[in-house]
């Protein structure tokens, strides 16, 4: 039997991103109706007739597409008035992040829809739709620092590069995962001191080997790992739990230590933010200034380079989206131990003992 899978425009603010682009969109078509929203590639540079040229359908309204779509293949989390637009029937497959989302989680449940994460998909230990996301973030938290540091965003006004062969500016990196790595390779590129913060020692060894001199590597918790958060200019919390709301790693108290015009940004805050007290921002209102110091936790960072992170989204979600147009797809899912991770909401049911345990919740079973 042929499915129905529909690819909706991105509603959240400042999105340009799209799940799947034209290119990858043929290989579908001999299993599934495709139904694309309107003008949904545009933020990524693909126009409706490229996808019409590949053999999906244009939709001229979300509230069709829903409608006569069983899979809704997008790129982030539902938002309010997507939510209405959603029934028991659906298939919901993108980023959902529901660690941080009580109210996104339960309406989801009171659905009785399935919900797929795409971010908690593994294969072996890697996190496969995760990690080009977390390379593009880790890569924009350096750039977007950058900018944050200049004197019109009231920052120190101090220049990451350095220009005479001194290495005048600090950037401080607090945990070494993808994201963290990213930033790392950046900030060493542009000639910043930077100092890796990190709970493994093992990594932090791998990091010293690398990068030798050009890097300082401190764990996690101890009193130089204070020091260095409170005394650098810019500050990437990368912190990952995989599924769960990350740790607070800068407090309150390391906020009021830092020297004004000090910039953070929070890469963890898709899952809650590892800041104390943080509240996610957008591209449009990127920041805020909580004692002189500026805050960023831009909750779709990769959105701000929509055609790249979608060519990278779309390359890797590929054979993804093959086995939800199999006819079992949903014992392949339940059965499967690297795709069972992503399976966390179906018919009322939360599955993911990482979002119930995260958010208080009751986790139930599939038998």
């Amino acid at each position: 039997m042929i499915k129905k899978l529909g690819i909706p425009k991105e509603v959240k603010q400042d999105e340009g991103r799209i799940a799947l682009i034209p290119e990858h969109i043929t290989q579908f078509t001999r299993l599934a109706d495709i139904f694309v929203e309107t003008q949904a590639g545009l933020g990524s540079g693909f126009n409706d007739k490229d996808y019409e040229d590949a053999g999906a359908k244009i939709i001229h309204s979300a509230k069709e597409l829903y409608e006569i779509s069983e899979i809704i293949c997008k790129v982030k989390e539902p938002q309010p008035q997507e939510l209405e637009l959603l029934n028991s029937s659906h298939v919901l497959f993108g980023y959902l992040h529901l660690s941080s989302n009580i109210s996104l989680t339960k309406a989801l449940l009171d659905k009785k829809l399935t919900g797929i994460a795409t971010e908690m998909i593994m294969d072996g230990n890697e996190y496969p739709l995760l990690i080009p996301m977390s390379r593009i973030a880790g890569n924009l938290a350096i750039q977007k620092g950058m900018q944050f540091l200049e004197y019109s965003s009231q920052g120190k006004g101090v220049l990451l590069s350095s220009i005479s062969g001194e290495k005048n500016s600090k950037v401080t990196i607090i945990g070494c995962g993808e994201v963290g790595r990213a930033s790392i390779h950046k900030s060493v590129q542009i000639g910043a001191s930077v100092t890796a913060i990190d709970v493994n020692e093992k990594t932090l060894e791998d990091l010293k080997n690398k990068y030798g001199e050009n890097i300082s590597t401190i764990i996690s918790g101890t009193d130089e790992a204070v020091n260095a958060i409170r005394s650098a200019d810019l500050i990437i919390g990368a912190v990952l739990l995989p599924g769960r709301k990350p740790p607070v790693v800068i407090t309150e108290e390391d906020i009021s230590a830092m020297e004004k015009g000090t910039v953070i940004v929070d890469v963890a805050i898709d899952q809650g933010g590892c800041v104390e007290g943080v509240t996610p921002n957008t591209h449009s209102d990127p920041f805020k200034i909580r004692n002189g110091v500026i805050v960023s936790a831009i909750a779709n960072l990769p959105g701000a380079v929509p055609r790249t992170s979608s060519i990278e989204l779309s390359t890797n979600l590929q054979k993804y989206v093959d086995n939800l147009l199999i006819e079992n797809w949903f014992d392949e899912y339940k059965n499967n131990e690297s795709l069972r991770p992503s399976l966390q909401i179906h018919n009322g049911l939360l599955l993911s003992k990482e979002v119930a345990d995260s958010l208080s919740l009751t986790l139930s079973k599939l038998v």
